[in-house]
């Protein structure tokens, strides 16, 4: 595969910007193709394709942190949670490659592109969040408390196929990263496009400056959450793709096996923590940040 030989998983770890240009370059083929292949219907075909594209690199990673894994545990040591940082920024730093992508491409398309693109994030969108927010409709008629259980009980469902898909699949959560990657950077992009419209109304024209006050309230409104929150992701995805290389390999019929298990569980309990972090700050500290802004 042409894609795959780009960047081996020893670059990666070195040059993170390599990664990112690397999303962002999966990210536009799959845009490009998507777009002649289903025309009609492109937005999960976008996503699919992203993920297919970034895959076996995803894997090959993997692969190396659980033989690392091995490694450790064969010198007596055992593995922490800093260990596993490399291959968690690889993840990181390659979803922050598809938003990139996706926002700009959402943004800076004329409409019916952008809607055509991105069809079925705006309809999940709109079909939880509603036309206007989560926090500026439902947050109206629940309390602080249902909100907390609401956003807790979808987070840790995301959280469950994450691991699920990196198991089953080797790196399958990339499929999941790459979907939030889409709705992260559609929700981001439709605060944008409002503010913006809204400056252009008042003051008649819109600035660039403008363009980067806006953007900062959107990363803002989003990341405050959205950073403890995908980073639980990123570690469900690290932590069911050692136990799926470490399967692959065969490593089961080793006693360190059991070990490996109770790393990746170190690794799903941390991740468990960072969602109930994101969703206090969801409830506690994003609605301030919506009202200011």
């Amino acid at each position: 595969m042409v894609l795959e030989s780009i960047i081996t998983p020893k670059t990666a770890r070195r040059n993170p910007i390599a990664m990112i240009i690397l999303g962002i370059l999966y990210a536009v083929i799959a845009i490009v193709l998507g777009y002649f292949i289903f025309p009609s219907d492109p937005s999960l075909s976008i996503i699919f394709l992203t993920s297919l594209a970034a895959l076996p690199l995803m894997i090959n990673v993997l692969v190396q942190e659980e033989e690392e894994d091995i490694e450790y545990l064969k010198s007596k040591k055992i593995p922490l949670i800093k260990d596993h940082m490399d291959v968690f920024y690889d993840f990181a730093f390659l979803f922050t490659g598809f938003f990139i992508c996706f926002l700009i491409a959402y943004i800076f398309l004329p409409d019916s592109y952008a809607k055509l693109f991105f069809e079925k994030q705006i309809e999940t969108i709109e079909s939880i969040l509603g036309p206007n927010g989560f926090f500026s409709s439902t947050m109206k008629v629940v309390s602080a408390e249902e909100g907390f259980k609401i956003i807790l009980v979808n987070n840790f469902k995301v959280l469950l196929f994450a691991i699920l898909f990196s198991f089953l699949y080797g790196a399958g959560a990339i499929f999941i990263l790459a979907w939030n990657s889409s709705i992260l950077s559609v929700a981001m992009g439709n605060f944008i496009k409002t503010k913006l419209i809204t400056i252009s109304q008042v003051t008649g024209i819109t600035l660039l400056t403008n363009y980067f006050q806006v953007s900062s309230l959107g990363l803002l409104r989003y990341l405050i959450h959205g950073i403890p929150e995908l980073s639980a992701y990123f570690f469900g995805a690290v932590a069911g793709g050692i136990i799926s290389a470490a399967v692959i390999r065969r490593d089961y019929k080793d006693p360190r096996f059991y070990d490996i298990l109770l790393d990746s569980l170190d690794l799903i309990a941390l991740a468990s923590l960072l969602l109930i972090i994101g969703a206090l700050l969801e409830v506690s500290v994003t609605p301030w940040i919506i009202g200011w802004a």
